[in-house]
């Protein structure tokens, strides 16, 4: 009977996950359209646009320690519905904001949200899918298909954003705050995977203990530290590409129905290369992250000097769509490459907590590049920012590369037993 339920529950769970991500992996409705919101309705400035971002970074940081003690306490269910409601207070304060300090305090509840969903959302999935030697790929192709909706339904809506928010600008994010409401709602939807016995445990306070352990199992694995030090860097340059990007095409005049239109088609192609990452991965084995970021390094240089030249030749916009094109679609693979990679030989014992580890170190980085960002963009135009944070990337993927080439992407027998010590097969 007790196995029945399991399997009823795994199956569940991993129906309903792709639906979630698809729909709550992010805002839908909202990018884009948001960055002309602030800048045109609230009148905000570019450079403090991409300080909020980094103020939400700075949040996150302190907020993972709550967050993984919100998903102990509660468990990865409930923790995922109450991130889903912060989510929709936060797109609230958004609407009725009308200063920078609401703002910020707007982000302190995203930053709140995301930090537990980016936790507990890959973890109710890997709990979910039953022990064995395919579980990575399983792991993969569903998280993927989930991405995959999301790119899509993504650039659908950004489609229709641009259209609705040249008639009023307060029909996007309305539309943004509704979908955020069914994701929570359908949230509601998973099944505790685990059986909650850690509210009986707070006074022994067994979690920080939890996470003491993991912590110095993960400072301890070279191959988990270089990979969350690569991706927690990768995490602050992608986000502050999601304000350059606009800001760039916005400097040329580029109108918001065709602005919405370009990401939109950008969406689309994330989606389709999404379910490419194990391709890509077969292919290139342990140079797949490098190459990745390399790449995504050169297309920011690329629309950086295109973006000069556009002033005068308005051609060479095509130029930075066509990088925006390449940066999407290797960002889409990296994006599952990195989650599938951190979950090797990860149990239900430390899985969460080497995602809280990793989202903590991402806001850290994302603070720290965005305050030089925003420094950067208050002195000089786009066009010359994206060409500095270009040089900086291809920069630190060659410095990476040597030092990842000895500790990622071995065989599971090149490993040492520590490295593997939570793997579920053994």
């Amino acid at each position: 009977m007790e196995k029945d339920k399991k399997r009823q529950m795994r199956k569940h769970n991993m129906k309903l996950f792709p639906i979630c991500k698809s729909l709550g992996w992010d805002y839908i409705f909202f990018y884009t359209t948001n960055f002309l919101f602030l800048t045109q309705v609230k009148n905000i400035s570019p450079a403090d646009v991409v300080l909020i971002e980094s103020f939400y970074a700075l949040f996150g940081i302190i907020m993972q320690v709550p967050g993984a003690f919100i998903i102990e306490y509660i468990g990865r269910k409930k923790s995922i519905v109450f991130a889903n409601i912060l989510n929709c207070m936060y797109i609230l304060m958004i609407i009725f904001s009308n200063n920078l300090f609401n703002l910020i305090i707007a982000e302190i509840l995203s930053s709140l949200a995301f930090g537990i969903k980016d936790s507990a959302e890959p973890a109710i999935l890997n709990e979910s899918i039953p022990p064995s030697r395919y579980k990575s790929k399983i792991f993969s192709r569903i998280s993927a298909k989930g991405a995959s909706g999301y790119y899509i339904l993504n650039s659908i809506s950004k489609i229709i954003a641009g259209f609705f928010y040249d008639i009023n600008p307060y029909i996007p994010i309305t539309l943004s705050l509704t979908i955020t409401i069914i994701v929570t709602l359908l949230s509601v939807g998973f099944i505790e995977p685990q059986k909650n016995t850690k509210i009986k445990e707070i006074k022994e306070f067994n979690q920080i203990k939890e996470l003491k352990d993991s912590l110095k199992f993960t400072l301890k694995s070279e191959r988990l530290k270089s990979l969350i030090l690569f991706d927690s860097v990768v995490v602050g340059i992608i986000s502050v590409l999601a304000t350059y990007e606009i800001s760039l095409l916005e400097e040329l005049n580029i109108s918001a129905k065709y602005l919405c239109t370009i990401f939109a088609i950008l969406g689309i192609v994330s989606g389709i290369l999404a379910k490419k990452q194990e391709k890509f991965h077969n292919k290139y084995k342990n140079k797949s992250l490098s190459i990745l970021i390399g790449v995504i390094g050169l297309t920011i240089i690329a629309a950086g000097i295109s973006g000069l030249i556009s002033r005068q030749y308005r051609i060479f916009i095509a130029v930075i769509i066509i990088a925006y094109i390449i940066k999407y679609a290797y960002d889409s693979i990296y994006q599952q490459l990195i989650e599938k990679y951190l979950r090797n030989f990860a149990n239900e014992k430390i899985d969460t907590k080497i995602f809280v580890i990793k989202n903590f170190l991402g806001s850290i980085q994302s603070a720290f590049i965005g305050i030089i960002a925003s420094f950067l963009l208050d002195r000089m135009n786009t066009a010359y920012c994206m060409m500095i944070l270009g040089i900086s990337t291809l920069l630190f993927t060659i410095v990476m590369n040597k030092y990842m080439k000895t500790r990622v992407g071995l065989k599971p027998e090149e490993y040492s037993k520590d490295e593997i010590k939570y793997d579920e097969l053994n």
